[in-house]
């Protein structure tokens, strides 16, 4: 299944019944993207979804804005920057830090929903 901008992305798709189901789809597929590990410091538990730029400074849901991040990570950077942040912990790596900046750069949406042909057939 394709990786969508947003869970409305799941639901306009049809890929899901409901919204809580497209939102489950979403994260998923983000923690996919990233291995099932944290995008900070690579751990396996308790994995959970980070915006890069918090929602309340202004970060949105798109997947350019979050990654998957391990509960420990998540709730100790909090609303810091997140580069402020990671260039401060003993796990820091520039790999990662290039593989974040990557993500955040990466996949910008053309379209926010993806369209299917359609034939216009008159009788």
């Amino acid at each position: 299944m394709d990786l969508y901008t947003s869970p409305k992305g799941y639901l306009y798709n049809l890929h899901t019944s409901s919204a809580q189901e497209a939102r489950r789809l979403w994260k998923n597929s983000i923690k996919e993207k990233w291995d099932n590990k944290c995008a900070y410091c690579d751990s396996e538990e308790k994995l959970t979804i980070d915006h890069i730029i918090p929602q309340s400074k202004g970060g949105s849901n798109f997947i350019t804005n979050v990654i998957c991040c391990c509960n420990e990570c998540n709730q100790n950077k909090g609303h810091t920057p997140w580069q402020e942040w990671y260039l401060n912990q003993s796990f820091f790596s520039r790999e990662k830090e290039q593989k974040i900046k990557d993500w955040i750069n990466g996949e910008r949406a053309k379209n926010l929903y993806t369209y299917k042909p359609r034939k216009n057939i008159c009788y």
